[in-house]
């Protein structure tokens, strides 16, 4: 039972691995920019997901605080990109107005 489970998780890391560098190459061909904010968000999927498995490949849990980070990261990336997209601006000053 314990190689079959190996095999799923090395599986589900080569289908995460590739799943990154398909939208990696999306990122790279697409001309819009919001065609290339949503590929780069959606890269922290798979690379969570990679990065679970191989914790559970190794059988430890000292990877949470990197995914805690990444998903941080992501979130505050994403955010500051689509405001910035929207206004042009990414912090504003509240004395002009």
């Amino acid at each position: 039972m314990d190689k079959i489970l190996n095999i799923t998780i090395l599986a589900g890391i080569f289908a995460s691995a590739l799943m990154i560098v398909f939208l990696l190459y999306y990122m790279v061909t697409r001309k819009s920019i919001y065609d290339k904010l949503i590929a780069s968000d959606l890269i922290a999927m798979p690379l969570i997901s990679a990065i679970v498995l191989i914790s559970m490949y190794y059988k430890t849990s000292s990877y949470v605080s990197l995914i805690l980070i990444i998903s941080a990261i992501c979130f505050i990336g994403t955010v500051v990109t689509t405001r910035f997209l929207a206004r042009k601006e990414v912090f504003t000053n509240d004395d002009d107005r």
